[in-house]
């Protein structure tokens, strides 16, 4: 079967494929595979099937609605589907079943996707690993043993496995690109306020943003397209500034296009470190110039501390009256996190506000003389659950969603042990397009 919303799309279109077949077909691998990867806390087998027979009785009919028209898409376990339960990977919420269906799964299903289930998730989404106490522990398809990353865990490895031809996942501080990364998937996280988050349990509301993982770079941008849109129910929602004129580079010819290579204190494996002088070194074969840049004044440990505290104090205030009345639907590691956040004075929450506040202003002064930028997603491959989580696997994600900017991630070969390496591209606000454009750029030079 057609891999990935583009070509599926293609193939619903010129009839060589029917909505039903293809959702069948991916039913079919979440029994054979799920059992073993657990990326799936439910799956919507009769309603997906429903959702199917419906695309192509359009698509008979000539009334298609579009290139997500009978596409199977999943879903992250902490976006509202009407009609089942939302847990957010929490035991506390397993039966709390959604009334109404989440912004995005509204745009969605306007766009005839198909609903294939819910996905497992890092509990509360406060993690990057998948280790679920409740829902089990969400496996890499790449090597049993290792995490897919998080904390939208099963969205990376269904998208890895085959099991959907995309999944939507949220990211706080790079939770669609770590999984994206480890998995080998492309993913993308839009600006701030383009994609509503109404209808998402929240970790941290004002870091969170829905993203997309798909096979290629193509899929996200028809993923982009159906669910940005102004959200006048949701106090985030931005529209881009009219003065703007949004930057678009050809994939095949970037000339012109100034391409950032920022200073990276972290400490990388050698094969990440490679992998993304490949990549910039691909992108200086088709016409870039390549600047160096400096973040002068980012620590990139320190804000990953400043957002996660964030989080926690914003997770803590979310599940407070749950916690209250059921302590034991929480895990101890969970209910520890947001303790420390319930107990943060207002004087250092506030501190943490404006330090990431200044970030702006660092963002503004790197972007001053470049279009785009390139880095790797995460400092390390994926490694095994019995190894030690390393502290900095958001280190080099978050800094786009404290500032607010569009970031994706692609594929770029694999390390010495066969695991997917990944490299990030970044650009100012409201300059989607170009992130994707310059992520098509390097998915079209990657190894093969």
């Amino acid at each position: 079967m057609t891999e990935g919303v583009a070509a599926l799309g293609g193939a619903l279109e010129r009839g060589e494929i029917t909505s039903e077949d293809a959702t069948r077909a991916f039913l079919a691998r979440i029994e054979a595979r799920d059992g073993a990867l657990r990326a799936f806390i439910r799956v919507m087998r009769e309603e997906a099937l429903a959702g199917a027979r419906a695309s192509d009785e359009r698509r008979r009919a000539g009334a298609a609605k579009g290139a997500l028209d009978g596409i199977p898409i999943a879903i992250k376990d902490n976006i509202d589907v009407a009609g089942v339960p939302t847990s957010g990977g929490i035991r506390h919420y397993r039966d709390s079943i959604a009334h109404e269906d989440a912004f995005v799964i509204r745009r969605l299903r306007d766009a005839g996707a198909v609903i294939l289930g819910k996905l497992n998730m890092h509990e509360a989404a406060l993690g990057a690993t998948g280790d679920n106490p409740w829902f089990g522990r969400c496996e890499n398809p790449h090597r049993a043993g290792y995490t897919p990353g998080g904390s939208s865990s099963g969205s990376g490895a269904v998208v890895a496995a085959g099991l959907a031809a995309a999944a939507l996942g949220t990211d706080t501080l790079g939770s669609v690109r770590v999984p994206a990364s480890y998995c080998g998937t492309a993913g993308f996280k839009p600006t701030f306020g383009l994609v509503s988050t109404r209808g998402v349990m929240p970790l941290s509301w004002t870091l969170d943003h829905v993203g997309f993982l798909a096979p290629h770079v193509a899929d996200l941008e028809l993923l982009f397209a159906a669910c940005a849109g102004f959200d006048r129910e949701w106090a985030y929602a931005r529209r881009g500034p009219r003065f703007l004129s949004p930057k678009r580079a050809d994939p095949s010819d970037l000339r012109g296009l100034r391409v950032g290579r920022p200073a990276l204190p972290s400490p990388f494996e050698p094969d990440i470190a490679s992998a993304c002088k490949r990549a910039v070194e691909a992108l200086a074969g088709l016409g870039a110039t390549i600047v160096d840049v400096e973040l002068a004044g980012y620590d990139f440990s320190r804000m990953r501390r400043e957002g996660l505290l964030v989080s926690e104090v914003e997770g803590a205030t979310f599940h407070k009256e749950a916690l209250e009345r059921d302590p034991e639907g929480f895990s101890a590691g969970l209910r520890g996190m947001l303790a420390f956040g319930a107990k943060q004075t207002a004087l250092r929450a506030a501190q943490a506000y404006r330090r990431l506040a200044d970030v702006r202003v660092i963002a503004r002064r790197a972007f001053a003389g470049i279009d785009a930028m390139v880095l790797p997603t995460t400092p390390q491959a994926a490694f095994p659950f019995s190894q030690a989580v390393p502290v900095d696997q958001a280190d080099l994600t978050g800094f786009a969603n404290i500032v607010g900017i569009p970031a994706g991630c692609v594929p770029f070969g694999k390390n010495g042990d066969g695991l997917p390496l990944s490299v990030q591209a970044m650009a100012p606000a409201f300059e989607d397009r170009l992130v994707l454009d310059v992520l098509a750029a390097l998915e079209g030079a990657g190894p093969a």
